[in-house]
């Protein structure tokens, strides 16, 4: 009784919880919306994506079992299963016609699993739920899920700040050594300035009367890989593009350079600027305004400088975009040098990279609240923020910040909630890599067992994800549909693969989570059939309790 009474009450807060239609948000560009304007200086068609609070340590971490109710107020409709195939099987065959026969129900994998929250396996709908499929973005959903498992709901990164050598009169004789954290260090919504994230370890650092360093200021990179590709990342003349931003042990602005560009007089020079305002990079800018609104700003930040070229119209706005930068650790490194400059302190020495650095006296922390980027990441799909919580959690959980350790994370975190692991495959925490592989049985299980957790994870885990028809990745989808406003999911696009998971409420008060995974042969411009179909799927759930 206490186990079905337990339920009852978590399907009732969840339920509280849910989204109204008038709970707009600030919306992001779709995983696969086309770019426009964002072009390298080399194009190509590639696949993509797109409060204080204690820091919580790796002993720390949360064990509470998922609740489990074998008792379902209700069976799932076999209707409901019906029209679920249906409709798959009719997404195949008007792809069929539509390319002539290069997408069949042979090549096809739609994977399907839904379940009602609290009913266990009951009632559940699954069409290829075992098969270990590519995920594509749906794998920030588990990256994010082992983070809320095994950090907590409440992790901070923590950058720490030391000093090694004696500092006497506000002089340090020695090093800043700074230790790395894996921390995204970026706004979302923000202008690419990390200047106002700096401020609280730069006030303690003010407080501690340190003014010129001897030394040199040095990154400690500890354990935490090298900032690379993944593999079976996609090809390297994307690697410019703000979805293949790397990670590593620090980062800044989600490893990325934002540009902002504003008109001038018809046949002028631009005015462009970059953030971070200290990025290390050789600035070689050019874009000319001309008339009318039209933009196309082409922009690439190499290790050789940060190229931006093209034309803005005179009546166009200020255009903003961001791309990777070549390497973020450095990046990171000269952004604070940047900003220790412009708070007075005197560097006497170089920037400077090591691993394992000897301890020394902390004077200051730079703390990020982990519950700040679950929205960058779920929401708006940022992959540089889901790798980088990827990275955490395995340096946290192991002592190694490597994709391996991440990996092993993970599995602890299924073991945790009690969800098999067999069939996933996780190389990346984004899902921007070809390697990655999960079933729809899994996503469904994880989904439902950080539903069911403690109430603080739920409600983070929820509102990491996007509306329907209102916020992120699924703005401008569902609308006008009963879905709207009430499904929150998770999209995912590579190519050869669209995805969607996450969870809907029914009007009569049940609660169903769902994930449809398609592997398909890559074959461009149709991924609008697989969102069409997915968003009748959802549509077809969330109507079942009418």
């Amino acid at each position: 009784m206490l186990v079905v009474a337990l339920n009852v009450a978590a399907a009732a807060f969840l339920w509280r919880m849910w989204p109204r239609r008038d709970e707009a948000q600030a919306a992001a560009p779709d995983d696969d919306a086309e770019v426009v304007a964002r072009e390298p200086f080399a194009p190509s068609d590639g696949d993509f994506e797109r409060e204080s609070v204690p820091t919580a340590t790796a002993n720390e971490l949360v064990a509470l079992a998922p609740v489990r109710n074998s008792h379902p107020r209700r069976a799932t409709s076999p209707a409901l299963a019906h029209d679920l195939r249906n409709i798959a099987t009719d997404a195949i065959e008007e792809l069929r016609k539509a390319t002539k026969g290069k997408i069949t129900a042979a090549n096809t994998t739609v994977a399907i699993d839904v379940r009602e929250l609290g009913a266990g396996v009951a009632g559940e709908i699954a069409v290829d739920a075992d098969q270990s499929l590519r995920p594509a973005s749906n794998l920030k959903l588990v990256t994010t899920a082992a983070a809320l498992v095994l950090l907590g709901p409440d992790f901070q990164f923590d950058t720490r700040f030391e000093t090694v050598g004696e500092c006497k009169g506000g002089v340090l004789h020695g090093d800043l050594v700074v230790r790395a954290a894996a921390d995204p260090l970026y706004e979302r919504g923000g202008d690419g300035d990390i200047e106002a994230l700096l401020a609280p370890a730069l006030d303690e650092i003010a407080r501690a009367d340190l003014r010129v360093i001897t030394g040199d200021v040095v990154l400690d990179e500890a354990t935490f890989l090298e900032p690379g590709p993944a593999p079976e990342w996609p090809s390297k003349d994307q690697w410019w593009a703000e979805f293949c931003a790397l990670s590593g042990g620090f980062s800044a602005n989600r490893g990325c350079v934002t540009v902002h560009v504003t008109p001038a007089r018809i046949g002028e020079a631009a005015s462009v600027s970059a953030f971070p305002r200290e990025h290390g990079l050789l600035e070689n800018f050019g874009v000319r305004t001309q008339t009318g609104v039209s933009v196309v700003v082409h922009m690439q930040a190499l290790a050789t400088g940060l190229l931006v070229s093209g034309t803005i119209g005179a009546k166009s706005a200020t255009f903003s975009d961001s791309c990777a930068a070549p390497d973020p650790v450095a990046l990171f490194g000269n952004a604070l040098r940047g900003a220790l400059a412009r708070r007075g302190v005197l560097i006497q020495g170089r920037l400077r990279r090591e691993r394992g650095v000897p301890a020394g006296t902390v004077i200051a922390h730079l703390r990020s609240p982990l519950a700040k980027y679950l929205q960058a990441i779920n929401t708006d799909s940022t992959n540089a923020c889901a790798d980088q919580v990827f990275l955490a959690t395995a340096y946290a959980t192991s002592g190694y910040g490597t994709r391996e350790a991440g990996a092993r994370a993970t599995k602890l975190a299924l073991d945790q909630l009690g969800v098999p692991s067999q069939g996933l495959v996780q190389v990346d925490g984004s899902g921007l890599s070809r390697s990655n592989r999960v079933t729809a049985r899994q996503m469904t299980a994880l989904i439902e067992a950080v539903l069911t957790r403690d109430e603080r994870s739920a409600q983070l885990y929820r509102d990491s994800m996007a509306v329907a028809g209102q916020t992120g990745t699924l703005d401008k989808r569902m609308r006008h549909t009963p879905a709207e406003g009430v499904v929150n999911a998770k999209t995912g696009f590579i190519g050869g693969t669209s995805a969607l998971s996450g969870v809907a409420p029914t009007p009569d008060g049940r609660v169903f989570v769902f994930s449809i995974l398609v592997n398909f042969p890559e074959f461009d411009g149709i991924n609008k059939n697989w969102k069409d179909m997915q968003d009748a799927m959802c549509v077809r759930i969330v109507k079942d309790g009418s």
